[in-house]
């Protein structure tokens, strides 16, 4: 089934993967799409000042429930981040290639933090691949105010990073359930923007 996207909708609006049921009443309105896709990612990025972070990521839906894993750890930092639950997975209709892993991680600075995630797979090799991550800490009083970031950037070997990313084709184990539909971008994320 074809998704439907409301003309007053940006094209960066975010289209969460679900089962393409009823038309939304609104543009913040998400589906999950029958059935549903999984993305699989690792590798390494260099961040704005030049230090390398590692990542590793899973993600999409799984037996009617958000399945996967999301691990990022920033080196200069010393900041290791391990997904505890997914609590969204997304798709943005301006990157049909591209999907969102939402949830919830532990820090190795005993927090709990909300993650989002942002991987694109541009084809192989897996030079013009993307990824981009960021979280905030449970109960920041700034809306909007990330306490951590690395912009979405390409995983070109000497440029952005290395490593791969593939999204994979839905099988009979990648559905969705009702509950899942009801869901919107920030019940799943937050509010937490696309990093």
């Amino acid at each position: 089934m074809a998704h439907k996207i409301l003309a007053a909708a940006p094209a960066a609006a975010l289209v969460a993967l679900a089962l393409g049921v009823a038309a939304p009443t609104n543009a913040s309105a998400h589906w999950v799409q029958a059935p549903c896709d999984f993305i699989t990612a690792g590798g390494f990025v260099f961040k704005d000042n030049g230090q390398q972070a590692n990542f590793g990521a899973h993600g999409g839906c799984k037996n009617g429930k958000f399945w996967g894993h999301v691990n990022f750890v920033d080196h200069d930092q010393n900041y290791h981040i391990t997904s505890t639950e997914i609590t969204g997975y997304l798709y943005d209709p301006a990157w049909p290639n591209a999907r969102d892993i939402c949830g919830w991680a532990d820090t190795n600075d005993g927090e709990t933090v909300r993650f989002r995630m942002r991987l694109v797979d541009n084809g192989e090799p897996g030079k013009m691949d993307m990824m981009g991550f960021s979280i905030d800490r449970a109960g920041n009083p700034q809306p909007g105010d990330r306490f951590y970031s690395v912009s979405t950037r390409r995983l070109a070997n000497g440029k952005g990073g290395g490593g791969n990313v593939q999204l994979h084709k839905p099988n009979p184990s990648t559905t969705a359930s009702p509950a899942m539909l009801a869901l919107k971008e920030d019940q799943m994320c937050g509010d937490l923007n696309t990093p």
